[in-house]
């Protein structure tokens, strides 16, 4: 979906998340050998999936969703919304990456990589606020699951 149809759609979060996406893919162009678009595809938004990333070494391509909420070393996950299941959980991505364009950092991570970390260390079980639980980027015991790029 374009940066213009987000915020049509969710006002302010989805300006926010539409110009995170635009960030996102010019970065990724400067380090991927290709970068494949499904920001328009109604089945990839569906799964969760913003774009596809791939290196000629590589034998398969990653897909990967866009957050354009990360703010300092913090950033949120989604585990419910109006009682039901978050992104964190049905997003069929195979990473998910934080954008903060004011700052120009991101992070990513293997979906599930810090699907298996968070069930772990038992974090987000109890409380939610509006069902998102905040993560630390920094948490050293996430230190091999979260990896900064920028």
């Amino acid at each position: 979906m374009s940066t213009k149809q987000l915020q049509e759609k969710f006002g302010a979060s989805g300006l926010k998340g539409g110009l995170a996406e635009e960030w996102l893919y010019e970065k990724l162009n400067g380090v991927y050998d290709e970068v494949i678009d499904l920001r328009e595809d109604w089945k990839a938004q569906i799964d969760g999936i913003d774009f596809g990333i791939k290196k000629d070494s590589w034998h398969n391509a990653y897909y990967l969703d866009c957050k354009g909420n990360l703010k300092g070393n913090y950033f949120f996950i989604e585990y419910e919304k109006n009682y039901s299941t978050g992104w964190f959980w049905k997003s069929k991505s195979d990473r998910i990456y934080h954008v903060d364009i004011n700052n120009n950092r991101a992070c990513w991570y293997s979906l599930p990589d810090m699907r298996k970390a968070l069930s772990e260390i038992n974090c987000c079980i109890g409380p939610l606020h509006g069902g998102l639980c905040r993560v630390d980027a920094n948490d050293k015991m996430l230190k091999d699951v979260i990896h900064w790029m920028w």
